[in-house]
């Protein structure tokens, strides 16, 4: 079940080299700040011998243009919609057709700090899962960035996930033909593909997620009283974010003060960025500089953050935390559920407490629950056989 590409130009990354020179002699003038005592553990942040690791590799070893080639190994677009407010918008998106005679439709849409890289080793396994020795079903898979990401266009005025979701139900529908599809995300990924499902439910022929952004309204007489199982977690997350927020509290407020020194400075970028890698990926906590370098080789990284630096998207992706806020697509009205079949996933994060059913079943038709022995926030990334196994077999259980 092939579908034409309609309104869409085929894409291919290329970098000119003079932006290839301007990043290397910025790095070469990098200043480091100083490290206080006892930031080992990154208590303070990322840490000085791991930046110091990376900005070498970035500036002396790093190869963009071979990461461009595997960038560009799947078939890319760019299509334009207008969004309801009449702002038109630029989506790129890789479009890889999967094998037999009717694959499923499936959008993958990542979040932040990451950008589409994060599915590119997952691409081909779903796609073709009999190259990898795996039953079907086989997939038809879209991995379009988000709005103001990577090479998406940046928005004049921030939208956010339920206004976003409503473009991706577009770009399935009126784009690439599609009356029914299935759809996988993690972090911000997940607000789009909840609102999918609450605004485009007719449409979703089941989802995947690693996250569970959707809050009930406990007042409602169609939810019981929170257990003691729940409050316990609800004050376990409180106290973890008590200690992480604070990157959330800058970008859901004052994004532009912020964002001159990370478009300015590609060290601040990475510093900026890597700290998110440190906390929620799953890595190994006493080693910690070895421990983000097995986890995220500077390959896969340098990657990801080089493309937030060639295309000049930190800020409009920064700006999504403003955004989603104000439209408000986390809270679920009263009585409002999600009523599309969903799977759900939990990745370990080291300190992260483990999500309780009955909460996640207070926002969502939960169909099908695991827990994860390894991988984090960046499964896709981290554990690609895992994660396309898992997603596969989730379809699966759905009888798609």
């Amino acid at each position: 079940m092939t579908h034409r590409i309609v309104p869409a130009d085929p894409f291919k990354i290329h970098v000119p080299e003079e932006e290839l020179q301007d990043l290397r002699r910025r790095l070469q003038r990098t200043r480091f700040p100083n490290e206080p005592l006892g930031n080992e553990h990154w208590a303070y942040g990322t840490s000085l011998p791991y930046m110091e690791q990376l900005v070498g590799v970035w500036r002396d070893d790093f190869d963009w243009r071979k990461q461009e080639e595997a960038l560009n190994r799947f078939p890319q677009y760019r299509a334009t919609l207008t969004d309801a407010d009449g702002e038109d918008h630029e989506i790129h998106f890789i479009y890889e057709c999967g094998s037999g005679e009717n694959p499923v439709p499936l959008i993958l849409t990542h979040g932040w700090p990451s950008t589409y890289r994060e599915f590119l080793d997952v691409v081909d396994p779903l796609a073709h899962p009999e190259k990898y020795g795996r039953q079907g079903p086989a997939f038809d898979i879209i991995v379009p960035s988000l709005i103001g990401y990577g090479f998406s266009s940046k928005p004049r005025i921030p939208i956010g996930p339920a206004a976003i979701a409503d473009l991706w139900h577009r770009l399935m529908t009126e784009v690439l033909g599609y009356d029914k599809y299935a759809a996988q995300a993690g972090d911000w990924g997940s607000f789009v593909t909840s609102r999918l499902a609450l605004q485009h439910g007719e449409s979703l022929l089941g989802i995947h997620l690693t996250m569970l952004p959707l809050r009930p309204h406990l007042k409602h007489a169609s939810q019981p009283p929170v257990s003691e199982e729940e409050g316990r977690w609800i004050k376990e997350m409180q106290n973890w974010w008590r200690q992480e927020e604070g990157y959330r509290s800058i970008q859901s407020t004052k994004p532009m003060a912020l964002a001159f020194a990370l478009m300015d400075s590609p060290a601040g970028l990475a510093g900026w960025l890597a700290d998110k890698y440190y906390r929620l990926g799953d890595t190994d906590k006493t080693d910690t500089t070895e421990g983000m370098i097995a986890r995220f080789p500077f390959d896969t990284i340098l990657t990801q953050l080089s493309i937030y630096w060639f295309t000049g998207t930190i800020n409009s992706a920064n700006t999504l935390y403003k955004a989603g806020p104000a439209e408000g697509s986390a809270s679920l009205k009263a009585g409002e559920k999600v009523t599309v079949p969903t799977a759900y996933s939990e990745y370990p994060i080291d300190t992260l407490p483990l999500t309780p059913r009955s909460w996640a079943e207070r926002s969502y038709n939960i169909v099908r629950w695991r827990i994860m022995k390894k991988g984090g926030h960046f499964a896709a990334m981290e554990e690609p056989a895992l994660f396309a196994d898992d997603v596969r077999d989730a379809f699966r259980e759905m009888g798609l």
